[in-house]
């Protein structure tokens, strides 16, 4: 495994991680400034996130449909938060901040998945359409 496969797959798993971690607070962060917890909306949420784990999973094991599923959702999860970001209102830069993370997360979620070479390496190699095989002595 090269270095760059390496990266790639390094990467990954820590852009799924925080593409969960944003996930988890999104839900705390709702149910948090409400009186009472809406079961409904928990077991909505809930499932939401169990879908998420499974199309990281899914893009981890190198299926490109889920690739290319995940690029399209994380974009219109950016463009929520931009748009959000911009149509709060009079908040303080702490109130805000929630959504400049997840600005920041997606937007590195959609360039490693769409463009990144470690990626693509990482991604091919688990395709085994690796064209740089590298044999260790």
């Amino acid at each position: 495994m090269t270095e760059l496969i390496k990266t790639g797959k390094k990467r990954t798993i820590l852009i799924s991680i925080s593409i969960l971690l944003v996930s988890l607070h999104t839900i705390y962060f709702y149910h948090a400034v409400r009186p009472d917890i809406e079961i409904k909306k928990l077991i909505q949420q809930g499932i939401r996130f169990l879908l998420t784990i499974g199309l990281l999973v899914l893009v981890y094991k190198g299926k490109n449909w889920a690739k290319i599923v995940s690029i399209v959702l994380f974009s219109f999860a950016l463009l929520g938060a931009l748009v959000g970001l911009f149509t709060v209102g009079n908040v303080s830069v702490i109130n805000k901040l929630p959504l400049i993370v997840m600005i920041i997360v997606y937007s590195m979620a959609i360039y490693h998945f769409g463009v990144s070479e470690s990626f693509k390496a990482f991604f091919e190699n688990k395709n085994g359409t690796s064209h740089d095989f590298h044999v260790e002595e």
